[in-house]
């Protein structure tokens, strides 16, 4: 694929070993296979971001989503020794940091698209009104349990991902809804495997936690990746037609 050229995602070899990975990985989260989670579980993200690398068109919209992926490649690592380990409050937090900047190229990506666009979110602020909502209920909940030195890195994380949700709602009605689902379903996705992390780190143990935590943390960045893919394989038909809408 020379640079520059629609994206269109016939290079699935990465694909397909990040499809076997994440079984792997779901089946040792389910089983308490610390082992396997150890070695799958890094390789979730390297395999998608080589999916990713081996499609895309080359231009800042992917270099943003691609710089996410490495971020929450290393978040991945982190998170793993949070547990049991000698300063597993340093891995938390340098878990958190590297899932927060992870949500900030996914948020700066969204909102250079919908910003083209003259968005909905843009056009109708309101519309972030219930994302707000959620964002301040969740620290509520959250808050009296949090660890004194967590309460500034879980706020600051939790209104990353309540933008990044944000930023991808404005795309809606800029793109076509097909590319706009994939993306927004991936992104709720997201905000709810943090917002699992969170209940179960902090406020109470939820059944089967690893195992949905992950599962939907999967389906998340798959989502966001392939409708990236397909956002790019469309991007100048994306952005004729929806600049034609303004104008």
């Amino acid at each position: 694929m020379t640079k520059n050229q629609p994206t269109d995602p016939k290079n699935k070899f990465w694909l397909y070993l990040f499809f076997i990975d994440a079984l792997l990985n779901l089946f040792a989260e389910l089983t308490h296979n610390q082992t396997l989670i150890y070695i799958s579980k890094p390789l979730l993200m390297i395999f998608l971001g080589l999916h990713f690398w081996t499609n895309r068109t080359t231009n800042r919209f992917t270099n943003l989503i691609l710089a996410g992926l490495f971020f929450a490649f290393l978040g991945d690592t982190l998170l793993m020794f949070r547990v049991g380990a000698e300063g597993q409050t340093n891995f938390f937090l340098f878990g958190l940091a590297s899932f927060l900047l992870t949500q900030l190229c996914y948020s700066i990506a969204f909102w250079g698209y919908g910003k083209k666009t003259s968005g909905t979110i843009f056009r109708k602020p309101l519309l972030a009104i219930p994302f707000i909502a959620f964002l301040v209920g969740n620290m509520a909940l959250l808050w009296e349990g949090l660890p004194t030195a967590f309460r500034l890195p879980v706020l600051a994380y939790s209104t990353v991902i309540t933008l990044m949700a944000v930023s991808c709602c404005n795309l809606f009605n800029s793109l076509p809804s097909t590319i706009f689902k994939w993306l927004m379903i991936g992104v709720v996705l997201f905000v709810i495997s943090d917002t699992m992390i969170g209940i179960s780190s902090f406020k109470m143990q939820i059944p089967y936690s690893g195992l949905l935590i992950m599962g939907t943390y999967i389906a998340a960045q798959y989502l966001i990746v392939r409708g990236s893919l397909l956002l790019e394989g469309k991007g100048d038909e994306v952005i004729v037609s929806s600049l034609t809408k303004i104008s």
